[in-house]
């Protein structure tokens, strides 16, 4: 079994996985379905490694994936005619040259970044260890007093090693959080709220203006931006930290946040050009490699036409 035919026979499985949480699967693409699975090893391998995976998110049901036909997950807008001007691409395109700018200018300081589709692990000269999601950046400054790790764009999650006489403090524009044990989670998001998970231990949360969660526990997250401190809440880590394996889950997340997070993973814009699929309800587990790949299941999953313009700008719209 080659590397070429795992990945091969991962990406169809996932592939499969979204065309059957569609209620708009037929007969013929079930038996299509039976038939791709029973043709090679690599196949139910690969769907077997997609099954697990979805089992391990506690909160979802085999309804939610699509095994059961009991509640369908992907209803469809009602088909709108769209005409797509030049105008728009030509100012989507100006949209994407001045934030490719701004993005740079914001990287200028950074110690340790990961590039768009990518992620970074990084050793720290203190033990602890940083892994960063696509299309972040982060400074460091250790000091005798402090371990100090400003996040300048995007997410990174955090293993800290002991050490009681240095703090260590993760900083946004937002507000700090501070480790009070082991594994965290940190996302700047592009509004300057930050979002915070705990997936060991605990972390304090400071806002800028002096709000102060003094324990966050594991299995929790919250919300901060400079003026406000969100409740703690409940977390399903296995969801929250598939990105970790190059996973993106969504529960029941509208297209326009689907888009949004796919978005981070690939150079360039993903912009809806027809409203009424804006809320359209996607449930799935995607490919954080091949953005292509999950595009093109929405697609086939749902009354939507994706338009690849350009390597760097994609339209979805009504068919």
């Amino acid at each position: 079994m080659s590397d070429s035919e795992l990945h091969q026979a991962e990406q169809e499985a996932l592939l499969w996985q979204a065309r059957l949480s569609s209620d708009l699967i037929t007969h013929n693409q079930r038996a299509e379905f039976q038939q791709w699975l029973t043709k090679s090893p690599e196949n139910r391998a690969a769907w077997q490694d997609v099954n697990a995976f979805w089992t391990g998110l506690d909160s979802l049901t085999p309804a939610d994936i699509g095994l059961e036909p009991a509640k369908p997950v992907l209803p469809f807008a009602k088909p709108r005619r769209l005409s797509v001007k030049t105008g728009l691409a030509l100012a989507a395109s100006l949209l994407l040259t001045l934030t490719a700018v701004y993005q740079q200018l914001d990287f200028y300081p950074a110690d340790y970044r990961s590039s768009t589709g990518q992620q970074s692990e990084i050793a720290l000269s203190d033990g602890s260890t940083l892994l960063l999601n696509t299309s972040s950046a982060v400074s460091v400054d250790f000091s005798a007093q402090q371990r100090l790790v400003t996040l300048q764009r995007g997410e990174a999650f955090f293993t800290v090693a002991a050490d009681a006489k240095r703090p260590f403090v993760v900083k946004t524009g937002a507000g700090e959080v501070q480790a009070l044990g082991t594994a965290f989670d940190v996302k700047l998001r592009d509004d300057g709220e930050v979002d915070v998970t705990v997936f060991e231990h605990a972390v304090k949360v400071s806002s800028a203006d002096g709000q102060i969660q003094a324990r966050l526990a594991a299995a929790e997250h919250l919300q901060f931006g400079r003026y406000h401190l969100s409740a703690a809440t409940p977390v399903n880590l296995s969801r929250a930290g598939a990105w970790h394996q190059q996973r993106i889950v969504f529960q029941d997340k509208p297209l326009s946040e689907v888009a949004a997070e796919l978005e981070r993973y690939r150079p360039g814009k993903i912009l809806i050009v027809s409203d009424g699929i804006k809320n359209l309800p996607i449930t799935g587990v995607f490919g954080a490699a091949d953005t292509d790949l999950a595009l093109q299941a929405l697609e086939q999953s749902l009354q939507i036409k994706v338009r690849k313009i350009t390597d760097r700008l994609v339209l979805l719209s009504a068919k």
